[in-house]
């Protein structure tokens, strides 16, 4: 599963014109943030920067987790555990597919919140 839809429509108060204009624009910062989290991950990957890598995988899987971003969730929960353990190059892996997972997982969202 990709997206958690439960999770995401149940961010919504209600079924007013207002929350659903609410989630649109929570969605709209969400992929801004997203891209921005992916390029500190990617970055910080490169540069073997641990601490900082594990500090923004963690927030990113906290966001993940709230909006439903299954997929996501999980790939960056793997990544985290094992940088937590020691395991860096598994950890390096992992992220190398977050991309690709973000990608797919925009896609879903498109068909309910178009860009």
């Amino acid at each position: 599963m990709i997206l958690d839809w439960s999770r995401l429509n149940g961010l919504k108060q209600g079924d007013e014109e207002e929350d659903r204009l609410w989630l649109e624009d929570m969605i709209r910062s969400l992929r801004k943030n997203m891209n921005v989290r992916l390029d500190n991950i990617k970055s910080f990957a490169a540069q073997r920067k641990s601490e900082e890598l594990r500090a923004e995988l963690h927030q990113t899987k906290g966001v993940a987790a709230n909006f439903g971003l299954a997929a996501l969730q999980a790939k960056v929960t793997e990544a985290e555990a094992k940088l937590k353990q020691g395991d860096l190059a598994t950890c390096l892996t992992l992220c190398e597919d977050l991309p690709v997972i973000w990608e797919k997982t925009k896609t879903e969202l498109e068909t309910k919140f178009p860009e």
